[in-house]
């Protein structure tokens, strides 16, 4: 039995710190039943905060992903290929369609089963390429759960594809800068067009670009747009997406070239300069579904800052009333003070923890913001890697916002040059045992030499999968005796570049 609920109320490695040029509080004024595949989704009035599998009961479920690229060839500068991962818990086989949607050219439809404890994975390409694609995964059965994983030259994110559209999305993090770029890619899986408006807080204040008004994203079609066409050389861009009709799923990708040799880089004192055109001083990718709504409470069950890891929580209030809000956090080794920020109307304020005496260089620790006077907001947690860290590469997570007793991660991996973990954290009063199984097709497998974890009610724990797995790439299954989250992070080592943070999927009885 799963139980899941919506929260009411030392592994990383280190680096020194990057003295980050974003302004610490950005404060701006003023300014019908989808047909079609396998199965049928209803309209609904309200949309899940976090992808939620289907109960096992479920004659159907429906997925959908974006974000990644499919330009053939490589040439393109944004390299970020990317494949769909179906992971099936239940125990009998799946079947469904999976629809590959590009941004430009006629979709493809291919078909697939998914043995019972198992998964497959469709790559997301099409005959002549596309810019953007992304894909409409319909299965005729429940406790199935989809993740897509990108891994190019920048290298390897992964996370859970959405499972519902809404007519609102947010992302609280992004910058356009001389060797980075945001792509939007609004995906409408429904039989009717959706029209959208994109409004941002920048460091430049509060901006509504014309070209950015009125978009429409085509019936079970996909819109990409490019960001700095309108918004260059912003070094913090929040964004609100609005659809005036329809529904659509919004993603996110971030890209950060490696800085050209002798580039003025972002923190450095050149970078003051009125007339600096700075860099990223790290390459990366991120591919990031937004928050379709605000919320009163977002949970990281993992953190760390420091020698090589620039980390801050990013704090975005889309509305026209301020959040007083708490960042608490939850140190493995000693106590954190915690934070109380007002957030004003339509403002952005980043805690950057290498900046904060009160979170040690080099404790892992948990976190969570809390909106004190019921306002909501979105939050999200941003890291940048590099040396003398072993890890290179750009993370993003926004918050989690239900804990369960059952998770699925689609697509945990690790292997000699990734390092793999999955963070464990319990919000409840008291202690939690938590089990794990790796679903294969003949059988349910136990994680060679794990015994059950007991996490500590309030506590985090964070397990390395290379300690107890070879190269491993399949589902994993996390059962708690009581609602904890689940995170499931990759790490590229021994030259490898890519951060990927990312929640698992809850199960639902």
């Amino acid at each position: 039995m799963h139980s899941w609920r919506e929260r009411g109320n030392g592994h990383a490695p280190r680096r020194a710190p990057i003295l980050l040029a974003i302004i610490a509080t950005l404060v701006v004024g003023g300014l019908l039943d989808r047909i079609g595949g396998a199965s049928q989704v209803s309209q609904v009035s309200s949309v899940e905060p976090v992808p939620v599998a289907a109960p096992p009961q479920a004659l159907s479920s429906s997925w959908f992903c974006a974000g990644a690229t499919d330009n053939g060839t490589g040439a393109d500068p944004v390299d970020a290929p990317g494949k769909v991962v179906i992971a099936n818990s239940g125990a009998t086989a799946a079947s469904g369609d999976v629809t590959l949607v590009p941004n430009q050219g006629a979709d493809v439809t291919v078909p697939i089963t998914v043995a019972s404890d198992s998964s497959e994975t469709v790559n997301e390409s099409v005959r002549g390429g596309s810019k953007w694609i992304g894909s409409i995964v319909d299965i005729d059965a429940g406790a199935v759960a989809v993740a897509q994983e990108v891994d190019g030259s920048l290298g390897r994110t992964s996370s859970p594809c959405a499972t519902a559209g809404s007519s609102t999305w947010y992302f609280a993090t992004g910058f356009t800068l001389i060797n980075a770029g945001v792509e939007l890619s609004l995906l409408n899986p429904y039989p009717s067009d959706s029209v959208v408006d994109l409004s941002f807080t920048t460091d430049q204040g509060r901006e509504a670009p014309e070209d950015f008004q009125g978009l429409v994203v085509p019936a079970r079609g996909m819109l990409s747009v490019d960001l700095s066409s309108h918004l260059r050389r912003r070094q913090a861009i929040a964004t609100t997406v609005t659809a005036r009709t329809g529904r659509v799923v919004a993603w996110k990708t971030d890209w950060v070239l490696a800085p050209s040799p002798g580039s003025v880089l972002l923190g450095t004192p050149a970078a003051n300069d009125p007339l600096a055109d700075p860099a990223w001083p790290e390459k990366g990718l991120t591919v990031t579904l937004g928050a379709p709504s605000a919320g009163t409470t977002w949970t990281w069950p993992d953190g760390i800052a420091g020698d090589g890891v620039d980390e801050r929580y990013v704090i975005y209030n889309p509305g026209p009333t301020t959040a007083d809000v708490r960042l608490s956090v939850r140190l493995a080794q000693g106590d954190a003070e915690p934070f109380d920020l007002s957030v004003g109307p339509y403002q952005v304020m980043p805690v950057i923890s290498e900046q904060q005496a009160r979170i040690p260089s080099g404790v892992a620790h948990s976190a969570e913001v809390e909106s004190l006077n019921g306002v909501p907001v979105v939050a999200e947690r941003w890291i940048s890697a590099g040396g003398p860290s072993p890890w290179q590469g750009l993370g993003e997570l926004p918050g989690g916002r239900i804990a369960a007793d059952g998770w699925l991660v689609p697509a945990a991996q690790n292997d000699s040059d990734h390092d793999g973990y999955i963070v464990l954290y319990n919000p409840g009063a008291e202690p939690v045992q938590v089990k794990f199984r790796v679903l294969s097709e003949d059988q349910q497998v136990p994680i060679n030499g794990l015994a059950p974890i007991v996490v500590g009610a309030g506590q985090r724990v964070a397990v390395h999968l290379n300690q107890y797995l070879g190269a491993f790439g399949a589902p994993l299954v996390v059962n708690a005796t009581g609602p904890i989250y689940v995170e499931a992070d990759s790490y590229g080592s021994n030259g490898t570049g890519g951060v990927s943070l990312s929640f698992g999927v809850p199960l639902t009885s």
